[in-house]
């Protein structure tokens, strides 16, 4: 079993990389960036934002002398061993400063007819994808995510998600719990009655819900419950509270997402039960006098539940997704708010932080789900 989870804890580190990097390319080609807006930002600002983020540096004068004139502007891209600008040195003669590789114009700092000393700062460039890529993995490793543009640099990208992580994660348990609580003893109950009344009105209620999506029941429990009944509040979620008041409001967010898999858990439950309860072993069992409630509760249930377990890891993935849109339309203000509105503001740390959460979250969920499913199966332990 040691051997098992090591191996599936390379797998998740080696899938969280590749995560983090198609993440950050991404994010890189979508048009627009962090600081684009109605009003263009001044040159100055836009490079001291720049190189506050990591996303531009300077370029400094690599000898003292006076700046006659830039030959390059502000957006310019120009290749390696381009000229940028001319220095008249102290003897009369003219350098020629070129550009050390390829690179974009930020700001031009100097003005001609300054007079700059070898490492004064001439220009600001952006720095390129590579720099940005291996800085941000570095940083990674550090556990270090960088601060949110959104605040100007003053709060981290670790305090704003460990903020809303509680949230999402509270949610997300209360909706898993919710749907193994009704869908494993609904799929067992209908199992145990095939072909019956139940178990065809069953079946077709699960179906129904399957068929939908949170983005459909979500707005559609809001407006029954919330607006026609006003029966439930929405808005107004404390992370972690139970008092009734405080459960009011997260009745509706966690019915919309606990429906869907309860449903899921129903029908699998119902299908793997009826499978193993035709098993020579449980006739053999029931054979040596067992009764059925002995038959099911301590033979069958378990080879029942095995793809009950397997179908935790994507329902924590649809959960995970799903919650996007809950948090969004019951205003609770967990990492899905968060995330959908840094990829809004184009926060790019934030935006690559939450992936991050998100993708170590279900890598550890479905590690849990492999070695639950090993534990009940053990044939399972020698899969690659």
């Amino acid at each position: 079993m040691t051997a098992f989870v090591l191996r599936r804890l390379l797998q998740g580190v080696v899938t969280l990389w590749v995560v983090a990097s198609l993440t950050f390319v991404l994010v890189r080609l979508t048009p627009g960036g962090p600081f684009d807006g109605a009003k263009p930002l001044p040159d100055a600002v836009r490079a001291h934002l720049g190189r506050s983020f990591g996303l531009a540096e300077a370029v400094p004068s690599p000898v003292a002398g006076t700046l006659d004139h830039f030959q390059v502007h502000v957006g310019q891209s120009v290749s390696q061993g381009t000229v940028l600008a001319r220095l008249r040195l102290s003897d009369g003669s003219e350098s020629l400063v070129r550009a050390p590789r390829d690179l974009t114009i930020v700001q031009l700092v100097g003005q001609p007819g300054r007079v700059l000393r070898a490492g004064d700062v001439l220009l600001v460039r952006e720095t390129s994808w590579l720099q940005q890529y291996l800085t941000t993995l570095t940083s990674w490793a550090s556990g270090d995510l960088g601060v949110t543009y959104a605040s100007e640099g003053s709060r981290t990208v670790v305090e704003q998600l460990g903020d809303a992580a509680p949230v999402s994660l509270e949610l997300a348990l209360l909706a898993l719990g919710l749907a193994l609580l009704v869908g494993v003893p609904l799929g067992a109950w209908t199992a145990l009655r095939p072909r019956s009344w139940l178990d065809h009105v069953t079946t077709a209620a699960a179906l129904a819900v399957v068929s939908m999506s949170t983005l459909v029941l979500a707005p559609v429990l809001l407006v029954v419950f919330g607006v026609w009944l006003q029966w439930l509040p929405w808005g107004g979620w404390e992370p972690f509270a139970f008092s009734w008041e405080h459960l009011q409001p997260k009745i509706l967010p966690v019915a919309t997402l606990a429906l869907v898999y309860a449903a899921w858990f129903a029908r699998l439950t119902r299908a793997g039960l009826l499978d193993v309860l035709g098993e020579p072993w449980v006739r053999a069992a029931r054979a040596r006098g067992l009764t059925e409630r002995q038959v099911v509760l301590r033979h069958a249930l378990r080879g029942a539940l095995v793809p009950v377990v397997a179908f935790l890891g994507p329902a924590v993935a649809g959960l995970a997704a799903g919650s996007v849109v809950v948090e969004r339309v019951f205003a609770v203000p967990g990492m899905g708010d968060v995330f959908v509105t840094a990829a809004l503001n184009r926060d790019l740390p934030l935006v690559l932080g939450a992936v991050l959460l998100y993708a170590a979250g279900l890598i550890l969920a479905n590690l849990a789900v492999d070695v639950a499913c090993a534990a009940l199966d053990p044939r399972l332990r020698r899969a690659p």
